[in-house]
């Protein structure tokens, strides 16, 4: 599932008193081909707008970068964009016709998304093949992205919230690429030149590693010969090697930092379930939605002694195992309080069955959020990238549906194999020390 802040479910619950309603994701609505260069096309016909979201998704996210390269995806992604002799770049091109576009890199995958009228698909589709599958690079062009990432990651960096994530994943994954984040690492990415950059593309940048999506006002055949016409003379390729596997967390690692901040934010992470084991994501993401709710319940209930001030609970589904985690802000006077009191929330999911009553309240809630995130075709292309992906869209047809299966007791079976209470990280970013051994004291 997408990764979301806490907010009060209950208010969603009422807009769907039945969860075993139509599907949000029609399939009789969804026809596929593929190319014979390995092209996978997804189309979901919707005639109501004469309107259509195209998304082109590469699976070549940060995720299969080595240390030398850190960052190469994003900059990859950047680079799509830009002008090419003298050519106008996509972005501006799809914008000029009224279009919207948006580029986005990920641990798993690259997606570049585009909506505009539908009269102008026959125009948009082989500007955005060429766009992807013939790019050309220079060592200006590397040049000028380069500095535009290095400022946006020094950007991100300032947040405390920010900080606590990339040390989470850095400490969570001692082996696996996913413990670099995706803009890349401080220091590296002023080390990232064309020969990086080509390297990269060259491995990944193939039809048989991408899908081209679409939903709309399309009808399906028709776009078939569209994406035949535009991206069938692009060569397969021959993909790299996975990245090795993650070894077992087996213990807990803690990775403490001071700023000049008024309160102390803690950043727990679990290792979760990848897009492989699909009952188990379904599982953490009612797990997920549940914490939120007694975590959000706490905020309003210690709001007047600062014991929890603020929480967010993150899960997103990945292709390979990511990370399942809690962050939240207390008063730096009640952070063993605080790492305590979150602790208990997961030993009682461990030890304890939920009630039927909250698995129903949170199946609701997932219904009601999952069909307000789909509601727009840009949306229901991320969607439906997003799964094929990192496993096949038929997971976003199917995830409500799957969601229902879960029973109480799977639920707690998922909490034993992924919370263990023995193999966690912990980030803790307090206010600068007030005096020696305070940090001793606080490790009790």
């Amino acid at each position: 599932m997408r990764s979301r802040s806490l907010f009060t479910f209950v208010l969603l619950v009422y807009l769907c008193a039945s969860v075993a309603a139509a599907p949000i994701l029609n399939p009789d609505n969804i026809s596929t081909a593929t190319l014979d260069n390995g092209l996978r096309v997804i189309v979901k016909s919707e005639r109501q707008w004469p309107v259509v979201a195209v998304g082109l998704v590469i699976r070549a996210g940060s995720g299969y970068e080595s240390a030398d390269n850190s960052g190469v995806a994003h900059m990859v992604e950047h680079l799509l964009f830009e002008e090419r002799n003298s050519q106008e770049g996509l972005g501006p091109w799809v914008e000029n016709m009224g279009g919207y576009i948006n580029g986005m890199a990920t641990r798993d995958f690259t997606e570049v998304t585009v909506a505009a009228s539908s009269q102008y698909m026959d125009e948009i589709i082989p500007k955005l093949a060429q766009s992807v599958f013939a790019a050309e690079f220079t060592a200006e062009a590397v040049a000028h992205q380069r500095s535009i990432v290095s400022r946006e990651l020094a950007d991100r960096l300032t947040t405390t919230s920010a900080l606590a994530e990339f040390f989470a994943w850095q400490i969570a994954f001692t082996e696996h690429p996913y413990r670099r984040p995706v803009p890349g690492e401080p220091g590296h990415i002023n080390s990232l030149g064309l020969e990086a950059v080509r390297g990269f593309y060259n491995s990944f940048y193939h039809p048989n590693n991408a899908a081209l999506v679409a939903v709309g006002d399309v009808q399906p055949d028709d776009f078939f010969e569209l994406a035949r016409q535009a991206f069938g003379d692009y060569p397969s390729g021959q993909l790299p090697d996975p990245p090795a596997s993650e070894p077992p967390q087996t213990e807990v690692r803690t990775r403490i930092e001071y700023l000049e901040e008024s309160s102390t934010l803690l950043e727990f992470a679990w290792h979760g379930p990848g897009i492989a084991n699909k009952r188990e994501v379904c599982a953490m993401d009612l797990i997920y939605i549940m914490l939120s709710n007694e975590l959000e319940s706490m905020t309003r209930q210690f709001e007047q002694d600062s014991l929890l001030q603020a929480a967010v609970v993150n899960y997103l589904t990945q292709h390979w195992p990511g990370l399942f985690t809690i962050s939240a802000v207390t008063h730096p006077a009640y952070e063993l309080d605080l790492r305590s009191a979150i602790l208990d929330k997961i030993n009682h999911l461990r030890t304890n069955l939920v009630s039927e009553e909250v698995v129903a309240e949170a199946k609701q809630a997932i219904y009601a959020d999952y069909a307000f995130s789909n509601e727009a075709y840009t949306d229901q292309v991320d969607s439906l990238a997003f799964y094929e992906a990192i496993d096949t869209y038929e997971f976003a047809v199917n995830y409500i549906d799957l969601i229902n299966q879960i029973t109480p007791q799977q639920i707690q079976q998922t909490a034993q194999k992924y919370l263990a209470p023995d193999s966690y990280s912990l980030v803790v970013i307090r206010p600068e020390r007030a005096a020696e051994g305070t940090e001793e004291a606080w490790l009790r």
